[in-house]
């Protein structure tokens, strides 16, 4: 099925369907060049892996959706250094260990499709651990809908939303000088994650401009709860409202909402 899981030891979240990791193998060398000397490469040691990972995987609407690609990315924000793995589809497995997630999004298509992204690094290593186990796949989040009813605040965001959920955290990884590889730094720096809601603002008897500022400022500053499709994320903050530039009575605005983890 070509499945993947993440496992640090406390926590294990599977992360998709059709899951696929490319790494990218950078090597920090010295070059030196003396005038009028030939050049001279210095490998410096260390090792670090950049790797690129993608997983889907198809829920019951489009809340359910949402609610699984936040709390993979909840799960993936808290985690410590782990097992990155991951079979092709033709059963070949891997397995990247100390691995550190260092951010991921996703985004929901034709109202089921959980599309996902995530951004690993993970130190070069003579061997890697051994295949475990993919945890079981959460079961349907109750109470979600397909309704793009997202609101803040009990403010509507407008009509025909989509969401887009984004996870960023600072965690350094240092190379070993002279030899291969490298070793992570604790404590992880925090986590962030962001919640872009795109949807139709339509201004009816009034000025769009104003409609557009009459809604920011409706939202206000402070923590707010943002909701939709019969989910709730608490405790988040107004980053900023982009309406697409237009001289109708209607546009497109991208609210975009912090969360601090």
């Amino acid at each position: 099925m070509a499945e993947g899981y993440f496992n640090d030891g406390t926590v294990n979240v599977e992360i998709g369907e059709h899951v696929f990791v490319m790494p990218s193998i950078p090597r920090r060398n010295i070059i030196l060049e003396p005038h009028g000397d030939p050049a001279t490469v210095l490998d410096s040691g260390g090792g670090i892996l950049d790797l690129e990972v993608a997983g889907q995987r198809v829920r019951d609407n489009l809340g359910d959706a949402e609610r699984y690609i936040y709390e993979l990315l909840l799960g993936l924000a808290e985690s410590d250094p782990g097992d990155l793995a991951h079979e092709d589809n033709r059963g070949h497995r891997s397995v990247m260990g100390d691995s550190v997630c260092i951010g991921g999004q996703g985004e929901v298509r034709g109202s089921k499709f959980a599309d996902m992204r995530f951004d690993f690094l993970s130190p070069e290593k003579s061997s890697e651990p051994a295949w475990g186990v993919v945890p079981a796949t959460p079961g349907v989040y109750p109470g979600t809908s397909t309704l793009r009813n997202y609101a803040v605040g009990g403010v509507s965001l407008g009509t025909g939303g989509e969401l887009r959920i984004e996870m960023t955290r600072s965690w350094p990884m240092r190379e070993i000088p002279r030899a291969r590889g490298a070793r992570t730094s604790v404590p992880a720096r925090g986590a962030v994650m962001r919640f872009s809601v795109s949807a139709a603002t339509i201004a009816g008897t009034s000025n769009l401009a104003l409609t557009l500022e009459n809604l920011a400022r409706s939202i206000g500053p402070g923590l707010v709860n943002l909701t939709g499709n019969g989910n709730t994320y608490a405790d988040v903050v107004l980053e900023n409202a982009r309406p697409g530039h237009t001289d109708r009575k209607f546009t497109t605005v991208e609210f975009a909402f912090l969360k601090q983890i």
